[in-house]
């Protein structure tokens, strides 16, 4: 009864004052951090308890939440609420990144007395800086084929030691607070001194460009260890960021593209945009934060190799040439072989298949599978009798089926046989090895003991024969573009002659001496500019074709060919001239006109048919390859050289060289594939027939 009436007291004085006269009365009770003492980086919660000390009255109020000043420079964040009973709780991230230190936090509400408005707590932010890891962003492919969906990264520990990545992530999303980054999270593992991570969209789709199976994926589409997502993670291919983050939030590397504007680990202007299927990869202990880092002459391609040169001493070596004696050197090599592993671009010569099927040797063949003109019915035949003894394989693409080549062509001409490699600027055609040596390009070639050398060049076959590239296609004999010819097709073997006299036999060389192997579109470029800068004295050259402007300008070659000639070394260039090959022979007629303008002795040759690929310096050295100076032959195909470094090699290709450049025309004169002969037996006959009529 008491009770009652008390509370009937307290209504009847409650509504006795009036509204009017009554404050919006708010105090701030407490202010709690989640952890008083964090990492900074970390993103923590701090929340607060307001109280309404007038119940019954409410408005629209907010709730401001600083550290160390109330100034809009240290809001963290401000809640806002449209009314109150008895409290509310309100509760805001902060982000401690940069906030290293002791500071106080500070939480306001407004409301018609601040007598009692605000409330503060401490927080301790320890520093997580200095680390001195160096982990990189080495490659990364974000503008793929149409529905390939396999973006991916690779990271690089360039440092000299292991690096926890426990708590580190990629983001395409740096500017924004951690918590709201899209990310791909690393798993609690090291990552050791120069190893790579690679991590994906799809390691299925990867595997068929890339050719080995990624570390990671991240949208679980296989076996293959996923990463944490958080977020959707898909670089556009107009631009963004990519950035390397730790469990802090610290950038630790980035790469920014396009048409971005990042600065937290990056300088200056953005790596341009690339095509579809181009990968982007950082230069070798390049580390400026710059585009430069990212700078090549090269474009990669996603499943192109990578090699560096091969450089050591080697046993001895047969040098030879076409048309003068190269059957022989490489019909007797290849008699004697127990396994041959050859790469060729074209392979049309019935005489070196009869080699190879007669042989007991384990084979594999790998041919490119789209040659201009189409693959040739000589070649469908010998490739289907060569499958039934060994193992053929194209390089090819199928653009309607999703497969597409690492490289234009597989242009180059080598074998690996038993610790001995074959390099040579042929074809295996009749004109390249041709069987009677009165008929036939002139191409240069050389047969090189050595087990490290054949080590490596198997390698380099292997890896591209590698059947996990979707372009690496088995030979299938019921295929109507690449298949057994039709039965109706009868090889020939017919044997062309010409007038050409046969001037130079194999040279045997029973000594070791160094040689470095170099590679299209790996490494080519930059060795054989520096081959040609090194030279004192002369330089000669002979090429099929040189192309004289390339996308970035004049051919760098060319460039460095005028600058070693204005500097007095000598330069000799022989180019081929065949009216049959009219871009080539017009391109010719272009570089000779330029080198000529610039002060380089240069001829075109219309007597023998120059399909060489060569360079001579100093008589010392000698390059032997398959490499045209065209600029996709040097950029984009696979190609394969190298260069000798022995007098008396040099010397016998020396007298090659300048027996082609004193060459003179004995009534075989090139014109449009007819010889002078020819022309006037023609013409008698045409003559005869009218007479006729």
């Amino acid at each position: 009864m008491k009770f009652v009436l008390l509370c009937t007291t307290f209504l009847i004085l409650f509504n006795s004052i009036p509204l009017s006269n009554a404050q919006f009365d708010l105090s701030v009770k407490w202010v709690k951090v989640e952890k008083e003492i964090v990492g900074e980086g970390e993103i923590i919660e701090i929340s607060a308890r307001i109280e309404n000390k007038n119940f019954g009255i409410s408005k629209a109020f907010a709730v401001s939440f600083y550290y160390d000043k109330t100034d809009d420079e240290h809001l963290i964040g401000r809640i806002f609420y449209e009314s109150i009973n008895y409290y509310r709780i309100p509760s805001i991230k902060f982000d401690t990144k940069d906030k290293e230190g002791e500071h106080k936090i500070i939480v306001h509400v407004s409301d018609e007395n601040e007598d009692n408005n605000y409330a503060f707590c401490n927080i301790t932010i320890l520093s997580t800086k200095n680390r001195n890891e160096k982990v990189l962003i080495d490659e990364v492919y974000y503008h793929t084929r149409p529905n390939r969906k396999n973006e991916y990264i690779c990271i690089k520990n360039a440092g000299d030691r292991e690096v926890n990545l426990d708590g580190w992530y990629i983001t395409t999303q740096p500017w924004k607070r951690a918590d709201k980054q899209n990310k791909i999270i690393f798993p609690s593992i090291y990552i050791e001194p120069s190893e790579k991570i690679y991590f994906t969209q799809n390691a299925t789709s990867f595997e068929k460009e890339a050719g080995f199976k990624p570390d990671y994926e991240y949208y679980n589409c296989s076996s293959v260890p996923d990463m944490e997502r958080k977020g959707s993670f898909i670089m556009s291919n107009n631009g963004g960021v990519v950035c390397l983050k730790d469990e802090y939030n610290h950038t630790i590397d980035a790469f920014v593209y396009g048409e971005t504007v990042y600065k937290e680990g990056w300088n200056g202007k953005p790596v341009e945009c690339v095509n579809e299927g181009v990968v982007l990869k950082r230069k070798e202990l390049q580390d400026t934060n710059t585009s430069i880092d990212w700078e090549y002459n090269r474009t990669f391609i996603i499943g192109q190799s990578d090699f560096y040169i091969w450089h050591g001493e080697v046993d001895k070596a047969i040098a030879f040439c076409s048309p003068d004696c190269s059957y022989d050197v490489i019909s007797q090599e290849l008699k004697n072989a127990k396994e041959l592993l050859i790469n060729v671009y074209i392979f049309t010569n019935p005489f070196v298949a009869e080699v190879l099927f007669n042989s007991n040797a384990k084979i594999k063949l790998f041919l490119d599978g789209d040659v201009i003109g189409g693959i040739p019915m000589e070649e469908r035949w010998i490739a289907y009798m060569l499958s039934k003894k060994g193992e053929v394989r194209y390089m090819l693409k199928d653009k309607g089926n999703g497969i597409y080549k690492r490289y234009n062509y597989n242009h180059a001409k080598y074998v690996i046989c038993d610790g001995r490699c074959i390099i040579q600027s042929a074809n295996w055609v009749k004109s390249g090895i041709p069987v009677d040596n009165t008929y036939g390009n002139r191409e240069w070639g050389i047969a090189i003991e050595s087990e490290n050398l054949s080590s490596f060049l198997t390698d380099v076959f292997e890896y591209d024969w590698n059947p996990s590239f979707q372009d690496s296609i088995l030979f299938n004999e019921e295929s109507f573009t690449h298949g057994k010819p039709p039965s109706d097709f009868s090889m020939s073997y017919s044997i062309p002659k010409g007038d050409y006299i046969p001037m130079f036999s194999p040279f045997y060389f029973n000594s070791s001496f160094n040689a470095t192997l170099i590679l299209s579109p790996d490494n080519a470029e930059e060795w054989i500019i520096k081959m040609i800068d090194e030279a004192e004295n002369e330089i000669l050259v002979e090429q099929a074709y040189i192309q004289k402007e390339w996308s970035s300008g004049t051919n760098p070659f060319l460039k460095k060919l005028i600058e070693k000639n204005e500097s007095g070394v000598s330069v000799r260039v022989i180019l081929n001239y065949n009216p049959r090959y009219e871009s080539t022979s017009s391109m010719n007629q272009e570089t000779l006109k330029f080198l000529k303008e610039n002060g380089i002795s240069a001829k075109l040759e219309d007597c023998l048919e120059i399909h060489n690929k060569g360079i001579i310096i100093d008589n010392s050295k000698v390059l032997i390859s398959s490499i045209n100076w065209g600029e996709n032959s040097v950029r984009n195909n696979r190609e394969v050289g190298i260069i000798i470094e022995n007098e008396e090699i040099t010397y016998y290709f020396e007298k090659i060289f300048w027996y082609d450049w004193n060459y003179e025309c004995k009534n075989n004169k090139k014109t449009g594939g007819f010889s002078i002969l020819s022309l006037i037996i023609v013409t008698f006959l045409i003559i005869y027939l009218y007479r006729r009529q």
